[in-house]
């Protein structure tokens, strides 16, 4: 019986066996799918986590954090070119806001060299027809402006507006060779805004710019003019013109360069007459006709193995060179002189510029027959 029942269970075991083999087997594939399951939902939180953490490195303001924090989606650039709350965008080569999307940069479209130089032609055109009309309005039409909108706008708005242009300074004023960077340049005006330089001139040579990405950020260099409401700023189509009018204005032309000639920043004299800043391009630096039309050129000095520094960040350190070296009237940066016409123009410019929507101030100009052009305004 003993034998017998053995021989049963070995029997049974042997045909229990596979099914019990079966069963462990897709247990454990389950235990498996959910162990990834998990690992991937686990990845997906932290990579979430990381890029608002990251994200938030770069964010300057309360607002901006709230909006990425209740869902905004991460990774994409502000539709918003803000001056005053301006961020980089996650590929500044390539911002939206400046008019070069990456479709546009991946697309098969040919773009034309000539067309592309005749826009530039024509947003100089525009940027500077606008600039030199607002600047040639009467003293009567512009108090008359003011008296219209100044009700319309609150009183620590007025107070800011008076307050930054009677720190405005046209002693000095910086130039842009040919830059390719509309980010870095946007970036550069702002900064330049916050040490009182009222102008500032830009180069854009079509012919300096070769290539579908050059063409389409020289695009976005036209949209950053176009945008710096807070600046005077002159458009020149060439470096040879921009040289002359800026030797006729009574300038004398610094430029940053790496020669053997070149300047430190701290050994330049800034009190014998009105200094232009010049700036050059981001790879290539300024032009021989730049250089050889310079009255000095310059070198920011370093002591690591960078070879150079970013351009904005050039500008601001030379700015500060700049601010260091100026004392109530003396200096490069000397606060407060601008004349009574240039003041009061500005002043107008920054009470349109400072209501909620921009067609108000001319909306209300009209209904008390105060006449402004249109083309004074364009850039309003």
């Amino acid at each position: 019986f003993f034998l017998h029942s053995q021989a049963n269970n070995s029997v049974t075991s042997m045909n229990v066996m596979p099914k019990l083999i079966v069963g462990v087997t897709l247990l454990s594939a389950m235990a498996l799918s959910v162990t990834a399951l998990s690992v991937h939902r686990a990845f997906l939180i932290s990579k979430q986590r990381v890029g608002v953490a990251t994200s938030r490195l770069y964010s300057s303001t309360k607002r901006t954090y709230k909006k990425r924090r209740d869902g905004a989606e991460f990774g994409k650039s502000s539709t918003d070119l803000s001056w005053e709350n301006y961020e980089f965008g996650e590929n500044p080569k390539i911002d939206n806001r400046f008019g070069a999307s990456r479709n546009e940069m991946s697309s098969g479209v040919m773009i034309c060299a000539k067309e592309e130089a005749k826009q530039d032609i024509k947003a100089a055109e525009e940027l500077n027809s606008s600039q030199d009309a607002f600047m040639s309005l009467s003293p009567d039409v512009v108090n008359s402006a003011r008296g219209v909108l100044e009700p319309w706008i609150n009183e620590d708005r007025l107070q800011k507006v008076a307050r930054v242009l009677k720190q405005r300074t046209k002693r000095s004023k910086f130039l842009f060779e040919n830059p390719s960077n509309p980010s870095n340049v946007w970036a550069c005006l702002r900064t330049i805004d916050s040490f009182g330089v009222q102008n500032v001139d830009c180069i854009i040579d079509s012919g300096m710019y070769a290539g579908k990405q050059a063409i389409h950020q020289k695009k976005g260099m036209r949209t950053a003019m176009g945008s710096a409401q807070w600046l005077s700023l002159k458009n020149h189509l060439s470096t040879a013109e921009a040289i002359k009018e800026i030797k006729n204005q009574g300038y004398k032309i610094y430029a940053t360069d790496l020669n053997s000639n070149s300047k430190d920043v701290r050994d330049l004299d800034w009190e014998t007459s009105p200094i232009c800043v010049v700036m050059g391009n981001e790879e290539r630096g300024i032009s021989q006709e730049m250089r050889d039309a310079a009255d000095e050129t310059f070198i920011l000095p370093m002591c690591g193995f960078a070879e150079s520094f970013n351009l904005s960040v050039a500008t601001s350190i030379t700015l500060a060179h700049m601010s260091a070296q100026s004392f109530g009237e003396n200096g490069p940066l000397r606060k407060g002189d601008l004349d009574e016409h240039e003041y009061n123009c500005l002043y107008l410019k920054g009470l349109l510029n400072s209501l909620p929507q921009k067609r108000t101030g001319k909306l209300l100009l009209k209904q008390n027959n105060i006449i402004i052009p249109d083309r004074a305004l364009r850039f309003i």
